[in-house]
């Protein structure tokens, strides 16, 4: 046995003293094809089979002048800003000067910043025009605006997402593929430009309905703007697997509209009983009471701020244009008919009779409606309540009012303007052209 065992080692021995170069080479080729082979699988294999993509879903009707603002703002920025609070901040533009009493804007660009298709942001190339500003180049990062008139909002507006007419922009992601019928975009995928494995998959449903079940078949793995989270009588809440982010949408406001011009509501009285009559709280939004979120530097939150009050609504109904046989007729879209209701119900109890009408957009005849308007950055108004303006869905006049939003945007100072619409919130709640209801609560759904 001893000697069996001797015989193999010898042979071992003389067998890795003629072959050890070549087993050396294959042990050191072994050693390195290893690291090439986990080098190649970490760079090229596992991206491709993790790619990461995400698959979203937007509620819409969308066209390639309505993108949705987040959307865009992955794929460019302005020349300013605005910040959640109204205050403007620079963004491709490093500073700004205002001159000529508000009629001439300097802007000097940010150095470095190029489009998705290499070009360098000059003042040769700033893609953004108005009807009323002529545009002026100093140098090459410096561009300047020239007004017709003072407009106050303009820093507001240059804000606007810069892409040139390919839509190529100076954001973190550029538009790789879009998917266009009829006119009308029904999906679109961004591409990171610095990480092509990076890529936003992006659908657009055209109700909430249909939003849901995208989510819920496994279409899309985020849903963005989801109203309710209830699903065939089951809460997508309580579902494995699903997270939800819950956010309050600032800009839109639901709103009860009063046709100021209408033989019954032309009484102020009359508003301000309506308004005196609705609930305190609205449990699909957070409750305000003006037309300027609480949150933007030129809210303020005057005397007559916030008080609702059952008995005050019954004394402003005494004398009013309101009796015992009036019926008000409540115009809404079927998407805020359970709303209507609720105001409906709080309306009877303090003796306001109301009927509720569904209509499909706004109509040309109404007493009362019921529906959003887009709250903007800006403070300005002046589309929504100036007597001059077809948008003004009121048919409001108050000469005040007027004289106020003119100011409003031909004031540049801050403190001016914050003065002037502090004046104007409290004049416009005074006259209860409209009543504010509520900024609606919105889910972020995801797996």
């Amino acid at each position: 046995m001893a000697v069996r065992r001797r015989y193999y080692y010898w042979l071992v021995k003389a067998y890795i003293k003629k072959w050890r170069a070549v087993i050396f080479t294959s042990i050191l080729a072994g050693i390195v094809g290893f690291f090439l082979f986990f080098g190649i699988l970490q760079l090229y294999i596992q991206p491709l089979l993790s790619k990461q993509t995400q698959v979203i879903g937007y509620e819409g009707i969308v066209t390639p002048a309505t993108i949705p603002e987040p959307i865009l703002e992955d794929i460019s920025f302005g020349l300013t800003k605005v910040d959640k609070n109204g205050k403007i901040l620079p963004a491709a533009s490093s500073s700004w000067e205002i001159r000529n009493n508000g009629k001439q804007y300097i802007f000097h660009l940010k150095k470095g910043l190029k489009f998705h298709n290499g070009d360098e942001l000059t003042a040769d190339n700033v893609p953004l025009e108005f009807k009323e500003a002529k545009v002026k180049k100093i140098d090459k990062y410096t561009v300047v605006y020239e007004l017709d008139e003072v407009y106050a909002p303009f820093l507001s507006a240059v804000s606007k997402p810069l892409l040139l007419d390919n839509f190529e922009g100076l954001g973190e992601y550029k538009f790789s593929d879009v998917g266009i019928n009829g006119g009308f975009i029904k999906e679109l995928e961004l591409v990171s430009v610095d990480d092509k494995r990076k890529k936003k998959k992006i659908f657009f449903y055209p109700s909430q309905d249909a939003l849901k079940t995208a989510f819920v078949l496994g279409d899309v793995d985020k849903a963005i703007g989801v109203k309710d989270t209830i699903f065939n009588s089951s809460d997508l809440r309580n579902w494995k697997g699903v997270s939800l982010e819950k956010n309050t949408d600032y800009s839109s406001l639901l709103t009860l509209f009063y046709n100021t011009q209408d033989e019954t509501l032309s009484d102020k009285k009359a508003r301000l009983a309506l308004q005196n009559g609705l609930p305190m709280i609205f449990e699909e939004g957070e409750r305000t009471f003006g037309s300027i979120p609480e949150h933007s530097v030129y809210f303020s939150q005057t005397i007559n701020y916030g008080i609702i009050d059952e008995e005050l609504a019954k004394t402003y109904l005494d004398g009013s244009a309101i009796d015992e046989k009036t019926v008000l007729t409540l115009s809404t879209t079927k998407e805020y008919e359970k709303l209507a209701k609720t105001i409906q119900s709080s309306w009877l109890k303090v003796g306001i009779k109301s009927k509720i009408e569904i209509v499909n957009s706004i109509p040309d005849k109404f007493q009362i409606f019921l529906y959003p308007f887009t709250v903007k950055n800006d403070p300005d108004q002046y589309a929504l309540w100036h007597s001059s303006q077809g948008s003004n869905i009121s048919r409001y006049k108050n000469l005040r009012i007027d004289k106020l939003l003119e100011d409003g945007r031909s004031t540049v100072e801050p403190q001016k303007r914050y003065d002037i619409y502090t004046d104007f919130q409290k004049y416009l709640l005074d006259d209860a052209p409209a009543t504010f209801l509520y900024y609606p609560t919105v889910y972020t759904l995801s797996r």
